[in-house]
């Protein structure tokens, strides 16, 4: 329980980003950076994970490419959602507004014209 406790008060770890994990699989960080890389893959089951499944791409130069290809894709998704969701939200119909405050006007004035006169 006490475990539990001090992983919410210390907040979320932060995720290795991609290029970082790129850089482990060709060999391109010191010894340093490394270890360190090593020692937050043992906590992060995550990103353990993500490490193992570029580790099993045959090509390792076409990783980039599909990495590339990935955020292409998800970005485009997004996009195409966001603007689905733009063309389904209400936009202020200020005509209808306005038609409907002349109305109100003229009932008001109509009912004032008949209720004065009598």
């Amino acid at each position: 329980m006490e475990n539990e406790l001090n992983k919410i008060l210390h907040g979320p770890k932060k995720n290795v980003d991609a290029e970082l994990l790129l850089k482990y699989l060709n060999d391109e960080l010191s010894n340093a950076e490394k270890h360190e890389l090593e020692m937050h893959l043992l906590d992060e089951d995550f990103d353990n994970e993500a490490l193992e499944g570029l580790q099993q791409v045959a090509n390792k130069e076409r990783i980039r490419l599909i990495v590339d290809g990935l955020n292409r894709d998800l970005k485009n998704r997004t996009s195409r959602r966001k603007r689905r969701r733009e063309q389904l939200s209400l936009k202020p119909l200020w005509w209808l507004y306005f038609s409907i405050l002349i109305l109100l006007i003229i009932i008001v004035m109509i009912y004032l014209y008949l209720h004065t006169k009598f």
